[in-house]
């Protein structure tokens, strides 16, 4: 409470006093009702408490019932922070973090002073891994043979394959081959070019048959079965088939033969005796349609006969049939 004098007042005082924020005013400023100015409003300690613990968030608390600011400790598993005796305390060497190791990184250790973390690379133990861990870190070092690379695998000298210069007028890109890598990471080139030969040599004997009268008289069929060998590329076939027949042909006879339906050779005796045997050979080459890989084609040589007459007979037919196989 705070009297306030009169000022300057003889009868009365012509003071004025009025009360500010959180203030109250009483009395006339007379000697027997003087001014008082009373506080108003006034918060007590529990009151500024109460506010400022209400916006403690993580990390703080206030304990309404002690009156007490707390830091607050959390209860996680591998906490190690307490409340110590004069304040926060972390014991040493017990601030620990769990680790989980990679495919590729070890890690070890808790964190603390007597077991720091490390991590170390897990190398692949397979064969033919290069890296290598060294004192001034992961390195893989090439070790390069004598033929078939080039360079030393730095940003300078990649590595690359080595060729040999292109030294034929056409086009690489278009008539170079391919080099391919097999199941043991060996390079290989395209399959490489054969070549394949198949002979059939028959002969038959006959009793002194007639020759037909009739053209391009079908006698017999040779079958020749012809497989291409390489399993990856169709093959190219050039046949050749020969012919011989011999003919007995009494004076006046005379006698055809033909390969399929190409009659080869006519004779006829113009003299006075008999001709015993009387043969020639014959020869046609020809291209059959290309055989695919590992495919195969039957092939059918027929001989034929006709233009018999006077008694015309045969009594051997000899044939061979050869193919030339191209691969390439």
């Amino acid at each position: 409470m705070v009297s306030i004098a009169r000022c300057g007042c003889a009868s009365s005082c012509s003071c004025l006093i009025t009360a500010g924020p959180g203030a109250a005013v009483s009395g006339n400023g007379s000697s027997q009702n003087p001014y008082v100015v009373s506080a108003t409003g006034m918060l007590d300690c529990e009151a500024v408490q109460d506010c400022v613990g209400a916006g403690f968030v993580d990390g703080l608390q206030y304990d309404d019932d002690a009156n007490q600011f707390r830091a607050r400790i959390s209860p996680a598993p591998g906490n190690n922070l307490s409340q110590g005796p004069n304040g926060l305390f972390v014991p040493t060497g017990a601030a620990t973090v769990s680790v989980a190791d990679s495919a590729c990184i070890d890690l070890s250790g808790n964190g603390s002073g007597g077991s720091p973390i490390t991590a170390a690379p897990i190398l692949n133990a397979a064969a033919g891994n290069l890296i290598t861990c060294t004192p001034t870190g992961l390195r893989a070092a090439l070790a390069l043979a004598t033929c078939g690379l080039a360079g030393d695998g730095s940003a300078a000298s990649p590595l690359a394959a080595k060729v040999g210069a292109w030294s034929y007028p056409c086009a690489v890109d278009t008539f170079a081959g391919n080099v391919y890598c097999d199941s043991n990471g060996t390079l290989r080139s395209e399959p490489r070019g054969r070549a394949d030969f198949q002979q059939v040599t028959e002969t038959t004997n006959f009793a002194d048959v007639a020759v037909p009268a009739a053209l391009d008289t079908l006698i017999l069929t040779r079958n020749v079965l012809v497989t291409n060998p390489d399993t990856c590329r169709e093959m190219f076939l050039l046949m050749e088939q020969e012919l011989d027949v011999d003919f007995i042909l009494p004076a006046g006879a005379g006698a055809a033969y033909g390969q399929d339906t190409d009659e080869v050779v006519y004779h006829r005796n113009t003299g006075s005796s008999t001709e015993t045997d009387f043969h020639v050979q014959t020869t046609k080459v020809f291209r059959l349609a290309n055989v695919a890989a590992g495919g195969s084609v039957n092939y059918a040589f027929n001989v034929t006969m006709g233009r018999g007459s006077a008694g015309a007979t045969y009594n051997r037919v000899q044939t061979f049939v050869r193919a030339f196989k191209f691969i390439l």
